[in-house]
């Protein structure tokens, strides 16, 4: 049973957002229900060649991740979100295999530990924190950057680092202010009780860190870098 996170609304999150956003993602429900149909159907045909099928395979997975987000644009701001368990590793190579999709650069990703760990989260939200982050970094480094994501465990946090050599988030935090991603992001993670830490490093890359509570014994750890 997972415990009930009260949803708070933020500047360009679907939880408050206008009439004609709310009206759109209420719209796309249908097509993006059809393309689901369309390649969960041809997925039966057993003359597929493999190429075909890992490709249907990627459409079907991102219907079904665009379908998550539309639910949870129309939730609406006094809905209430399900936390539940989320494998965190699970997570976040699905993140980073959707966002590889429509990235020029490859997103090296390095996860030492392979052990299954969980956060209590509204999984699509804290996926949808992750991938904003990731789709900064991606940006900002170019077609020609590298962007490089690191997953481990300390003590009882989670620690997803994401380096770029652009500028990303840090150009904005280093300004003082927060831009829009940033703040979507930060509400995201403090749902599940994370937060999100910005630097500048010496070399000139950037680097965004996003700190979890990992669940130890059936609850939630409290723990720091």
């Amino acid at each position: 049973m997972g415990r009930e996170l009260a949803a708070q609304g933020g500047q360009g999150d679907g939880h408050q957002m206008p009439g004609t956003v709310r009206q759109a993602a209420h719209d796309l429900r249908q097509p993006v229900a059809a393309v689901l149909a369309v390649a969960s159907a041809a997925l039966t045909d057993p003359h597929l060649s493999d190429e075909v099928r890992r490709g249907l395979e990627q459409i079907e997975a991102q219907a079904q991740w665009i379908s998550k987000i539309i639910q949870d644009m129309l939730a609406g701001p006094a809905a209430v979100l399900s936390a539940e368990p989320v494998d965190i590793a699970r997570l976040v190579r699905d993140a980073v295999n959707s966002t590889q999709l429509t990235c020029t650069q490859l997103i090296g990703l390095h996860q030492p530990d392979q052990a299954p760990r969980y956060v209590m989260a509204a999984e699509t939200r804290l996926r949808r924190a992750l991938a904003n982050v990731l789709a900064n970094a991606a940006h900002a480094a170019g077609p020609h950057g590298h962007v490089q994501l690191t997953q481990r465990l300390n003590g009882g946090t989670e620690v997803i680092e994401i380096i770029d050599d652009g500028p990303g988030f840090g150009s904005t935090a280093a300004d003082g202010g927060t831009g829009i991603g940033l703040s979507i992001t930060q509400e995201m993670l403090a749902e599940c009780g994370g937060r999100i830490e910005v630097d500048r490093l010496a070399s000139g890359q950037t680097l965004v860190r996003l700190l979890l509570p990992v669940m130890t014994g059936g609850s939630q750890a409290r723990g720091d870098r």
